[in-house]
């Protein structure tokens, strides 16, 4: 009781002088400390990890404090183990001159059409490296790390959970379904450069489309109500798939279409997605306007696609699994 009251204190001092919005989650012999005011736009990857995880804490059997990507030292409770559990969503396959790569190093991944490579890139290197488990969203950028010797350490504190966030529902893959939005991009900041355009090129060629941004609330709505989503990326230097955006439309029956990227075969999905190159895409896209129940048969009436998809959510449940054991195994040994 006194552990979980001196807990309490802290997070109450971390609300009011640095405005953090942690709670504590108590499940056997563990203090699972969470943000509720996480990243808005990510929150709901975040939830869902969080979810995975506490479906098998319980066999975490030393006591401990578990800090879920918050702010806690791990001097602050001498009396109890503390574990720092963050979440890399970043983009690692980049570039030279993306922004924030001038610590990043050369990777082993050749870049399409070219006698270079990618970079490694890894932001915030500090609280990563800190960290005791690292979840990473993309099986690309797992890939790319695991292939740099010098990054061997990060590496091995890597789970990758893919973000299946939201569930299948079988009335969502019909074509009959009603949908209020027809075909969207989801552009936070739709003049930036690159993004700015590709729209005007879409208005150029009579493509009607609808940008919705500042959407962090109910995005699983947002994605059932949408018949199309086109994905790019935000500049010409960062290359990993948008998983965190393409994968959760996907599952909720948007037919995805996305310029193309490096290594999506890694992803397990990449053959219910449309490709393209950018040039390629409006022509693309009006194709798929006027063939939409074409497209949507091929793609949500493959037989193996409710089976791919719950494929990866297994593997999800198994990774997480996987990383409790992980957690697990360090607290025994510390």
């Amino acid at each position: 009781m006194l552990t979980e009251f001196l807990i309490n204190i802290y997070i109450l001092i971390a609300k009011i002088f640095w405005k953090k919005n942690y709670n504590l989650i108590r499940l056997s012999n563990v203090y699972w400390i969470t943000n509720s005011s996480y990243d808005s736009a990510i929150r709901d990857y975040y939830n869902y990890i969080q979810l995975l995880c506490l479906k098998n804490i319980s066999s975490i059997k030393r006591p401990s404090v578990i800090s879920f990507d918050c702010d806690v030292f791990k001097g602050l409770f001498f009396f109890l183990p503390v574990v720092r559990v963050v979440l890399q969503i970043e983009h690692t396959l980049v570039r030279v001159g993306a922004r924030d790569s001038s610590n990043a190093v050369l990777g082993h991944i050749k870049i399409p059409n070219s006698n270079e490579y990618f970079l490694v890139r890894i932001t915030k290197p500090m609280a990563l490296n800190n960290a005791d488990l690292i979840f990473e969203y993309s099986k690309i950028n797992q890939f790319n790390i695991a292939k740099v010797v010098s990054l061997n350490n990060y590496s091995s504190k890597i789970f990758c959970i893919t973000p299946a966030l939201y569930k299948l529902v079988q009335n969502s893959f019909l074509f009959s379904s009603r949908r209020k939005f027809d075909t969207i991009t989801l552009f936070g900041n739709p003049d930036e450069p690159r993004r700015k355009k590709f729209l005007a090129n879409l208005t150029l060629k009579r493509v009607k489309y609808q940008n919705i941004n500042n959407i962090f609330d109910n995005v699983e709505v947002l994605y059932r109500n949408t018949k199309i989503l086109i994905n790019i990326r935000q500049t010409n230097h960062h290359d990993t798939l948008e998983e965190l955006r393409v994968l959760p439309a996907l599952r909720c029956g948007v037919i995805v279409i996305s310029e193309r990227a490096p290594l999506v075969e890694l992803t397990g999905y990449s053959k219910y997605i449309i490709w393209g190159n950018l040039d390629e895409l409006p022509a693309i896209i009006l194709d798929v306007q006027n063939n939409y129940e074409n497209w949507h048969k091929k793609i949500f009436q493959s037989p193996g696609f409710t089976r791919r998809m719950e494929r990866i959510s297994r593997r999800n449940e198994l990774v997480s699994f996987k990383a409790v054991e992980f957690l697990n195994r360090r607290l025994l040994n510390s």
